[in-house]
């Protein structure tokens, strides 16, 4: 059976493999940099986290709350929250809004704590979502304003705020969004407030100002300060539970939770449409390229031109071995007609022949070769092209004596 000229599903891996090799090194590479990067960071990343030092972070008001004597009790489920709160029962609550809404339930505890003196506060530049928890109390009113080259303008506490923490900070400068409640601290445009009490608490929906990069700007210092430390319960109060919502209230306390709920809200239609473009591709490249082309036979074509086309697809293929074969075939044949030892020589008798016209070893010709590389392939090659001029040489050299 002669050997096969495509190439297999293996072949084709294998020679891709080793054309990028190169590259598929160093993309695994960075993949594991990049984990053990992640294992190893221990800081906090997350924005307006109370550990993050980045610009986004807290970590400097937290510090301060710190030296204060007050302690930030981070927790990411209703339920640790609700737990915290029996425990201390003195102690604020704040409500980071970043994407998820608090159980139901849980929302209604925190406004009876509100309304038995619990010191409760809502902080989220997204408006939308302090409107859902207030199930329409509220509505979202206009954004902070900015100046020509979008910095943001500073915003003064206004006449009507009666919130002890605003009139000590007097102004604010921050970017972020507003809330229609009729009255509140630091107005925007009409009937709009950065700061606002509601049924459920306080309510501030500019976040931004109590970051490492803003912390210093006019009076938000001042704000965070009262807001989260001398407004955060009774004076016997040392401790605040910072509450984020989290995929994790989504989930029963007896069940598991399916990695399928954590995902944003993007994903879905993103999968659908990659799966389209899939399809599309597939029928694109699965299409006829039109009917078939007819040509008269016979069909000549050139020996060279055959020759040329086999030996690209045994390079194709990385087909070494069967291209060494083919060699060594291919120099049998003409040995045999040098020596005039007929087309039914075997590889042995021929071996044997030209070892005795040469007085040299020629047992490259005798078995197949093992190659394995293209360097073997070249060496075996050079080997049968020297064995096949010394014969020739030494059979001219008989045949002009005899």
């Amino acid at each position: 059976m002669s050997a096969p000229t495509a190439a297999s599903a293996p072949a084709a891996v294998r020679r891709a493999a080793s054309r990028w090799q190169f590259w598929i090194l160093l993309l695994g590479l960075g993949l594991v940099v990049a984990l053990v990067t992640q294992l190893i960071e221990t800081g906090d990343s997350e924005t307006y986290g109370t550990e993050n030092t980045d610009l986004d972070g807290y970590a400097a008001l937290s510090t301060v709350l710190e030296d204060h004597g007050l302690e930030i009790q981070r927790t990411y489920s209703a339920q640790a929250a609700r737990e915290l709160m029996v425990r201390e029962p003195d102690a604020g609550v704040v409500v980071l809004l970043r994407g998820f809404l608090p159980e139901d339930r849980f929302t209604e505890e925190l406004a009876a704590e509100w309304e038995d003196g619990r010191e409760v506060l809502w902080i989220s530049e997204q408006t939308w979502l302090l409107t859902e928890v207030l199930d329409g109390e509220v509505s979202a009113g206009p954004r902070l304003p900015a100046g020509p080259a979008g910095t943001e303008e500073t915003v003064e506490a206004g006449t009507g705020c009666e919130h002890p923490a605003a009139q000590t900070a007097e102004s604010l400068r921050a970017s972020g969004g507003s809330l229609h409640t009729g009255s509140g601290c630091f107005p925007v445009g009409e009937d709009a407030f950065v700061l606002s009490e509601t049924s459920h608490g306080l309510m501030f929906t500019a976040p931004e100002a109590f970051t490492n990069q803003n912390i210093t700007e006019q009076g938000n210092a001042a704000l965070a300060l009262g807001l989260l430390g001398a407004g955060t319960g009774s004076a016997d109060a040392d401790s605040v539970i910072w509450y984020t919502p989290s995929g994790a209230d989504t989930v029963g306390a007896d069940q598991w939770g399916s990695p399928l709920d954590y995902l944003p809200g993007w994903f879905w239609p993103l999968l659908w449409w990659l799966l389209l473009c899939a399809a599309v591709a597939l029928l694109a490249a699965g299409r006829r390229y039109g009917p078939v082309v007819s040509e008269p036979v016979p069909v000549v074509v050139p020996a060279a031109e055959a020759t040329v086309g086999r030996g690209r697809l045994y390079q194709r293929a990385n087909a070494v071995a069967e291209t060494a074969e083919v060699l060594r075939s291919a120099h049998l044949l003409r040995l045999s007609r040098l020596l005039r030892l007929g087309r039914g020589a075997e590889a042995g008798q021929i071996a044997e022949a030209a070892a005795r016209t040469t007085g040299e070893d020629a047992s490259v010709v005798a078995e197949p070769a093992r190659v394995s590389t293209h360097d073997d392939l070249v060496t075996f090659a050079q080997t049968l092209a020297g064995l096949e001029d010394k014969v020739t040489r030494a059979v001219r050299m008989q045949r002009s004596s005899e």
